[in-house]
């Protein structure tokens, strides 16, 4: 028997985290990854609220994940991931892609390339699919993550201007 949980993904991430975990659906974590940590820690028994029915159908907008083995939790008995665990586990997941995405995208060979085939290369090396949503969410990403390192503070700080006029 497989055991699976249902998290709701933006459609780039899901489709970076499925990449990153070789590919195949519904996605097998890892076992080891902060992922697999997030989930052993988090996993409960299931609700015995009476009116509880498990989720056996994927929603739009969520993944399939599959639920690695534990050496100290029986995942046939905790199997149920709570609303903070979902919230937890999505944040660690974005958390990794922001890293994943500095990591790849702030190089020395990549300051003087268009920072437009950047990302898109960035994207098809990473198995996301190159559409404008998808693309302008990671630009916006990269350009935030930027502007947090950028001197004089130029990308952030338009409010103390030298040049900004005087009401």
């Amino acid at each position: 028997m497989v055991y699976t949980v249902f998290l709701s993904l933006e459609p780039y991430l899901a489709q970076w985290l499925c990449h990153h975990h070789g590919g195949e659906y519904p996605i097998r974590i890892k076992r080891g990854s902060a992922e697999a940590d997030l989930l052993e820690l988090f996993l409960k028994k299931q609700p015995t609220d009476p009116d509880y029915r498990p989720q056996t159908k994927l929603l739009p907008g969520q993944v399939e994940i599959v639920l690695p083995y534990f050496k100290h939790k029986d995942i046939r008995t905790y199997n149920y991931l709570p609303p903070r665990g979902e919230v937890c586990l999505h944040a660690c997941i974005r958390n990794r892609f922001k890293v994943a995405l500095w990591k790849d995208l702030h190089t020395v060979g990549n300051v003087v390339k268009r920072t437009d085939i950047t990302i898109s290369q960035w994207m098809a090396d990473n198995g996301i699919q190159d559409d404008d949503t998808n693309w302008n969410t990671i630009a916006k990403i990269l350009q935030r993550k930027r502007a947090v390192y950028c001197p004089n503070n130029r990308l952030t700080d338009r409010k103390t201007s030298k040049h900004r006029k005087k009401e």
